[in-house]
């Protein structure tokens, strides 16, 4: 299993952002924007090859986006938002993505095996999206959805409570 770092809130801006590992060495390029209709982004190995791709092609209350893995489409994401409570669907590939939109942790889900943990912690440096990953292979895509779940939780559905949590980590 493998930990990425992408900064809070970054993923989901205009322009590129880069994440890295647990030596602080950068991994992926996420770049693109979001909120126009077929409004894409992209995620690139450090080297500058395209791995991945997510398009938007839904609105409302929930939205639809369109994965892509080195160019073939993968799989259809929808997002179930209840209250609190997130439930994003991956058609195509089985994933389902489940978590708390305030507190930040998710989960995504291939069946019963655990293919991602999600979680927002603190480093010296601001705040973090902390990725445990369970295959390599599935970096690409889990970048593509992390930025979905940035960019709502910069504009959550309904009244956002504050949840002050200190969590520190010291590596």
């Amino acid at each position: 299993m493998r930990t990425l770092y992408a900064r809070k809130f970054r993923l989901a801006h205009q322009g590129a952002s880069t994440v890295t590992d647990k030596n602080s060495q950068a991994v992926y390029l996420v770049v693109g924007k979001w909120g126009r209709h077929n409004d894409v982004l992209s995620v690139y190995a450090i080297s500058g090859e395209l791995l991945a791709e997510i398009k938007q092609t839904g609105f409302g209350i929930f939205p639809s986006f369109n994965l892509y893995l080195h160019n073939q489409h993968v799989g259809r994401l929808k997002r179930y938002h209840f209250g609190k409570k997130d439930l994003l669907l991956v058609r195509k590939l089985n994933w389902m993505i489940i978590g708390d939109i305030y507190s930040f942790n998710y989960r995504i889900y291939h069946r019963k095996d655990l293919i991602m943990q999600l979680a927002e912690v603190s480093l010296l440096t601001g705040n973090y999206l902390e990725l445990k990953i369970t295959a390599e292979k599935d970096e690409p895509l889990c970048l593509c959805i992390v930025a979905i779940l940035d960019y709502f939780a910069q504009k959550p559905i309904g009244k956002q409570q504050k949840n002050y949590n200190l969590n520190i980590k010291f590596d």
